[in-house]
């Protein structure tokens, strides 16, 4: 193990979140210790964070809330995508914490993926895009024909400085070729929804798609079944036309899947990141803020957790810091994190709780969605 360079790290780190500086809204936070919503949750920095519950409700099952957007007047979105509802979560006590959820748009199929922009909501699911006005409340369809069907659900949503929607297409099946049916695939359409044109092709299951420094961002997630290696994945490319390899190139390099010898790699774009197979990362956030200032202009990613593995991965946030020209530094673990090194934790993360998605408040508050119908928020300590 490299003690030098941990601690160098670590250093860093600390030194970023002793030079914080309160915002108003955060300077007037009471102790975590002493608010009514404070998780008792020991898994995270409890010098930096306070983990407090927003909403539950477990009527609607594991995934009572997942996709989540939040708006510049403070308003969090959250999707239901089995019953195909999405939701306003508005704060009513003054707290400037959204705590009363209510309903917006209902009779969706299966809403997944949030954007929100200009004053408006769009609503990504099945065949659908939807757009909700936050002024009038009129819900409009942009879009009715996604490729959908078996496999996969309708990924993430993201709209670009020069207001083209992107949305993510899931493949067909676990490991199978592209066909026809225009699936496994990112779209790029005008901000009505007119216009298509494929951007990407060779991806499986881009539930996580944004926007930020210039480029698009998306998730991606490795066959079942797929032993060893770091074979699912962040990448990053500047539209159109890249090929990211799915179903027959995997891992940092692009090498040949076992299962598809023949498939040709020499031309497959590489991830930017890669990830513990069967840690399924879902959702992305971009952090901007000087609440936590050591995550500024960081990438937030949700790693759902394994899936039929016989090891736990994932159930967990990490945090990628760029610098000013891009490079890649190290991963850090967000949520949760070990503090006592004497606990019996054993790399479960969150598990049986899994994240789905994260959104950041204008206040620099982390929010997150967790299965059985949670919503969290990360606010300073």
């Amino acid at each position: 193990m490299n003690h030098p360079r941990t601690l160098r790290i670590a250093l860093i780190w600390m030194s970023a979140l002793l030079c914080m500086t309160p915002t108003p809204v955060n300077a007037q936070l009471s102790p975590c210790d002493q608010r009514p919503t404070a998780l008792d949750f020991p898994w995270v920095d409890t010098l930096v964070y306070c983990v407090e519950r927003v909403l539950s409700d477990d009527s609607a099952g594991e995934l009572g809330f997942t996709a989540l957007a939040a708006a510049p007047n403070g308003t969090l979105y959250a999707t239901r995508p089995i019953t195909g509802e999405v939701f306003a979560i508005e704060d009513t006590d003054g707290d400037a914490v959204p705590d009363t959820a209510r309903l917006i748009a209902n009779e969706l199929t299966l809403p997944n993926a949030l954007a929100y922009q200009d004053g408006a909501l769009y609503i990504a699911g099945g065949a659908y895009v939807h757009r909700w006005d936050a002024e009038t409340e009129a819900l409009t369809v942009l879009i009715d024909d996604l490729p959908t069907g078996t496999g996969f659900w309708t990924g993430g949503i993201a709209i670009s400085p020069d207001e083209y929607l992107y949305v993510g297409i899931g493949a067909a099946c676990d490991a199978c070729p592209p066909d026809a049916d225009g699936r496994g695939r990112i779209y790029r359409f005008t901000l009505d929804g007119t216009t298509r044109v494929a951007v990407a092709s060779g991806v499986r299951q881009p539930n996580g798609v944004l926007w930020h420094d210039g480029a698009l961002w998306f998730t991606d997630t490795a066959r079942d079944a797929l032993e060893g290696g770091g074979y699912d994945e962040l990448n990053r490319f500047t539209p159109p036309g890249q090929d990211f390899g799915f179903p027959g190139c995997i891992g940092h390099d692009n090498q040949p899947d076992d299962m598809f010898p023949a498939a040709d790699c020499g031309q497959v774009s590489v991830p930017a990141v890669s990830f513990s197979t069967d840690s399924t990362p879902t959702a992305l956030a971009v952090y901007s803020g000087d609440t936590f200032p050591a995550l500024d202009g960081s990438l937030l990613v949700v790693l759902s957790g394994s899936y039929n593995a016989s090891r736990l991965r994932g159930y967990s946030v990490v945090s990628i810091a760029l610098d000013s020209i891009g490079a890649r530094l190290p991963t850090q673990p967000l949520i949760p994190v070990l503090n006592d090194p004497t606990e019996q934790f054993i790399g479960r993360g969150l598990y049986p709780h899994r994240p789905y998605g994260v959104a950041v408040s204008p206040e620099g508050w982390i929010y997150l969605s967790i299965g059985g119908g949670q919503i969290w928020v990360l606010r300073p300590a």
